[in-house]
């Protein structure tokens, strides 16, 4: 689910969000106890606003307002009214703003002993997939919008979700270009491929249900078959433990000089899925097999994750 709009009533000691997701809406109040959570999850703005000479030392602005859509911030302290560079204080405000989607839309507990398999469809069943955007993600959909894929070239989106990512590429590649998604979860698959059909894309977008790792073992043709591989949340989801599997296995479906353009969540919240990790974890697994030719931590994340993603472009030796 995607916080859209916040606005914050330290008087009144209500929030008042709208957050979207494709199959449902949040578009209402919290109360105080909520409204207490999300302020004490704004203390980095907080010290921010108190240090440049904004508040005094433990005192509350009066009234916050956030508009990801449109990329403003703005908060009242008495009867002065100030517009805050977003993009300099984005990560200030993104506590907050992941505090404010928890209280809409807590995640429950996943039932105990489920296998990967059956995680994820179970997910979908569910109503987990509380990261479902209902867009492709922005850093994605900008990179990909500037250097889309080129006639002829093959892409593969790995754990593809609904599929958002890969009819992007459908939309926006060259006449000739072929896109295949691959997910473990078949509601997530039967999505996506409902998402082409209504697009009018299926004759050059396909989708399969299928397990990263096992896909070069079980099909050989696979093997180095794509130009481009693209990666969101996929690295995140699994076990860390399964890394290096998921390294050999995106190098072998790449053919080399093939192209992986990941999205990565670079996180150190605990538990997981999503599983934590670091800039500098995946450079390192990445270099065996990959030479990096560009990396950035986009400034147009979703306002939950902003600072926390890493857009990574490496060529396979």
């Amino acid at each position: 689910m995607e916080l859209r709009t916040l606005s914050i009533d330290t008087a009144q000691q209500k929030t008042r969000v709208w957050a979207t997701h494709p199959e449902r809406v949040f578009d209402g109040e919290l109360g105080h106890a909520a409204t207490a959570r999300i302020l004490e999850a704004a203390q980095p703005l907080l010290t921010w606003l108190q240090e440049t000479g904004r508040l005094a030392a433990g005192e509350l602005f009066t009234e916050l307002w956030l508009d990801a859509d449109n990329k403003e911030l703005a908060v009242r302290w008495g009867d002065r009214l100030e517009a805050l560079d977003y993009f300099a204080t984005q990560t200030l405000v993104r506590e907050l703003a992941r505090t404010a989607r928890r209280e809409v839309v807590a995640r429950k507990p996943d039932p105990p002993g489920l296998p990967p398999t059956e995680r994820w469809e179970y997910l979908y069943h569910h109503g987990g997939d509380g990261w479902e955007m209902g867009r492709a993600t922005p850093p994605l959909e900008r990179y990909f919008s500037a250097q889309p894929p080129t006639a002829g070239e093959r892409a593969l989106v790995v754990g593809c979700g609904r599929g958002h990512e890969a009819l992007l590429l459908a939309r926006v590649g060259a006449a000739g270009s072929q896109v295949v998604g691959i997910d473990l979860a078949p509601a997530a698959v039967k999505i996506a491929q409902g998402l082409a059909d209504e697009a009018g894309l299926s004759n050059r977008l396909s989708y399969q249900v299928q397990d990263l790792f096992a896909l070069p073992l079980s099909d050989p043709s696979q093997c180095g078959r794509y130009d481009l591989l693209v990666e969101h949340n996929c690295f995140c989801a699994i076990e860390p433990e399964h890394r290096p599997q998921y390294v050999e296995a995106v190098s072998l479906l790449l053919r080399p000089g093939g192209r992986l353009v990941g999205l990565f969540y670079t996180h150190n919240y605990p538990g997981g899925p999503p599983y934590a990790s670091s800039a500098e974890e995946i450079r390192s697994r990445l270099l065996p097999a990959f030479d990096i030719t560009h990396e950035e931590v986009p400034t147009d994340s979703a306002i939950t994750r902003a600072g926390l993603e890493l857009l990574l472009v490496a060529v396979r030796r």
